[in-house]
């Protein structure tokens, strides 16, 4: 008996638990604060329904009030520090210590930081009008080089008229050579009559003849610039300055500086100055300067003869034929004569 009222206990104790875990479940009144409870149960006489908690979605909102002013755009004006200021540190991710690379991983690495680089670059020179100033209190603040360098060349490609200026009082305030060699090099890159006045003053007066150099290599090819190139070929007293600017002079390819290289080549200066106008002459201008190497034909000295003779070599005309046979049979030199004939010869197998 006492074994079998165990068992009806149990299957009882059972079928309650069963019931309670599998029965519907009463939904609960919502819990209000004391304070809402009662206004909600007695809102005053005449009082508005109360406002929502809920904030209305943005396109009820425009719905309901079409006179409200539009919301600014997503691309509105640039925060040109900000954008400054990301680009140095995406710089700075760029040239993070990449770790022991096989050659061609670190041939692909430095093509990848060229490539993210001059695009860093270019998003400076976007910046536009405005731009030349913030990149340039950025580069006085930084001390990263490649974040200088990289701000330089933004400069010079920038769509700012203030770029010149802002250069120009860069490299008057830098003392380090090579920031000083790639602002000349920026300068260069903007074909504008302010750059120029900027570059001649430096080619012009600098004391340090590798930074008159550079200001010549970026006046190269510029019409605007002879007047200036032409007597400071005559006063410049570093020779690879002087032969510097004559090859700048021959990248101009117009009569007026054919007749200041030709001035040269005939003139009184120093010979290796005579001969590196003669061969920009033979480059440049080719058979429009064999009058000037005829002339040059008879020159007393015979360094200058052969000079000549090269540069008639390289001019394939029947008048350059002539003239290399007449050297040929009747140059006083025997070095001069046997290097025409050595001309005829090639020319004869070409």
């Amino acid at each position: 008996m006492k074994k079998s009222g165990l068992v009806i206990g149990l299957i009882v104790v059972i079928a309650v638990g069963v019931w309670w875990l599998t029965r519907p479940e009463r939904p609960s009144a919502p819990r209000l604060s004391a304070p809402a409870a009662s206004q909600e149960a007695a809102p005053s006489a005449g009082a508005e329904k109360p406002v929502p908690a809920t904030a209305p979605s943005p396109a009820s909102t425009a719905t309901q009030n079409t006179n409200a002013p539009a919301a600014p755009s997503a691309a509105g004006p640039v925060d040109m520090k900000t954008v400054i200021a990301n680009a140095l540190e995406d710089e700075k991710k760029l040239y993070g210590y990449a770790g022991a690379l096989n050659w061609d991983d670190a041939k692909a690495l430095v093509a990848k930081r060229q490539q993210e680089t001059k695009a860093l670059e270019d998003r400076l020179a976007a910046l536009g009008p405005g731009g030349a100033q913030a990149i340039a209190a950025a580069y006085k603040a930084t001390d990263d080089a490649r974040g200088k360098l990289m701000f330089i060349h933004a400069l010079g490609k920038i769509q700012d008229d203030a770029a010149d200026a802002t250069l120009q009082s860069l490299l008057a305030g830098e003392s380090t050579f090579s920031f000083q060699r790639e602002i000349v090099a920026a300068l260069g890159q903007r074909p504008d009559t302010e750059s120029t006045a900027i570059l001649a003053q430096v080619a012009g007066s600098s004391t340090d003849p590798q930074l008159r150099f550079a200001a010549v290599q970026s006046l190269a090819g510029r019409a605007d610039a002879l007047a200036v190139l032409t007597p400071l070929i005559q006063t410049e007293t570093s020779r690879a300055v002087q032969q510097e600017m004559i090859i700048a002079v021959s990248a101009i390819h117009n009569d007026a500086a054919q007749g200041v290289l030709a001035g040269v080549a005939q003139g009184s200066m120093d010979i290796g100055i005579r001969q590196t106008a003669i061969q920009a002459l033979a480059r440049s201008f080719g058979a429009g300067a064999l009058s000037v190497f005829q002339q040059l034909l008879n020159d007393p000295n015979e360094a200058i003869r052969q000079n000549a003779v090269t540069a008639v070599a390289q001019v394939h005309t029947d008048g350059a034929v002539a003239l290399l046979q007449r050297t040929a049979a009747s140059d006083s030199s025997e070095q001069v004569r046997a290097k025409a004939q050595a001309a005829l010869s090639a020319a004869q197998v070409q």
